[in-house]
């Protein structure tokens, strides 16, 4: 967990966190929303410390560590159990029999639930109450992070502040990775599937990655309906994971993007170590660029509804390729 590394990248909301804390004004509850990797938990932990931190949160004293480290008697965190995929009832209510009881420790009391959009409706129907009306008559602070704001509750929506959570640019998050050691196209690539840069870093140094990567180059060499058959052939047990096929159209998709905008040189591209492919694909294809753009768009959403990937690779090559 960087939290530093998420307060620079999300610079607006730490500043008026701070801000609003210095002028006493904090909400009772907050509801971070953004895509995953966006730094939402890291910010919420960034808060819990400026309500203790002698030094307004400097994520280095013994304070702050404790806080951290998930140490601190008055900060309590729930997420998604391991092998799970939602929030559930019984920790919701776990959290709130927590809160019944006084603490032993002076101050605002910190709840933080990571992933509440996965929490049923019943689950989070039953913490509107608790924000309301916290036991013991205690300050606290309920701070909620999810990922899809359409799966939370109006009635929670209503009751807190809403922070949006943006997510780096990939030429942004690339140059991150790229100062971390990454290679450039590698760096490219993978921040176009994720926005967590530590994951980003493993993916990226993983052989499974490399396997994929290059076939992808493979693929952009590929010129007859031959060549095409061979390359199914060949890859086809591969791209039975729904993950590696996921990759292959993503990046396929921001190669198309490229060579729609692609002018006489490489400084407005994302995939700009592949400007020499860039220029000779759009030189062959551009009268319908467009028309593989949407097909690579139909292909790649029929990964979401469950579609034999083998059968969406079969397709995407020849119908797109």
């Amino acid at each position: 967990m960087d939290i530093k590394r998420a307060i620079e990248n999300q610079k607006e909301i730490f500043d008026m966190l701070k801000k609003t804390k210095e002028n006493n004004r904090l909400s009772h509850a907050y509801l971070f929303y953004g895509d995953k990797g966006t730094g939402k938990k890291e910010m919420a932990y960034a808060l819990a410390c400026m309500m203790y931190c002698k030094n307004g949160g400097c994520l280095t004293c013994d304070t702050c560590k404790t806080i951290i480290e998930g140490n601190h008697l008055n900060i309590d965190y729930i997420g998604i159990d391991e092998n799970k995929t939602m929030i559930s009832k019984e920790q919701i209510n776990a959290l709130q029999e927590e809160f019944s009881k006084t603490s032993l420790v002076d101050g605002v009391r910190i709840y933080i639930v990571d992933g509440i959009d996965t929490a049923s409706t019943a689950a989070q129907n039953s913490l509107l109450k608790f924000i309301e009306d916290p036991q013991n008559k205690t300050e606290t602070i309920g701070i909620f992070l999810a990922t899809d704001l359409s799966n939370v509750v109006n009635t929670i929506k209503s009751r807190c502040i809403l922070e949006h959570f943006k997510s780096l640019s990939v030429s942004s998050q690339a140059k991150i990775l790229n100062d971390m050691g990454i290679d450039e196209l590698d760096s490219i690539l993978v921040s176009s599937i994720t926005n967590d840069i530590d994951l980003a870093k493993n993916i990226a140094l993983s052989d499974e990655f490399l396997i994929i990567k290059n076939i992808f180059l493979e693929m952009l060499d590929l010129k007859t309906d031959a060549d095409k058959v061979y390359f199914y052939l060949k890859y086809q047990n591969v791209f039975s994971v729904s993950e590696n096929l996921d990759y292959l159209i993503s990046w396929f998709i921001l190669f198309i993007e490229d060579s729609n905008i692609y002018m006489n040189n490489s400084s407005s591209l994302i995939l700009y170590p592949l400007c020499d492919k860039i220029k000779m694909y759009k030189n062959k294809y551009n009268n319908v660029l467009k028309d593989k753009m949407k097909l690579s768009l139909e292909e790649y959403n029929k990964i979401k509804y469950n579609v034999i990937p083998k059968n969406i690779f079969h397709e995407f090559l020849t119908k797109v390729i």
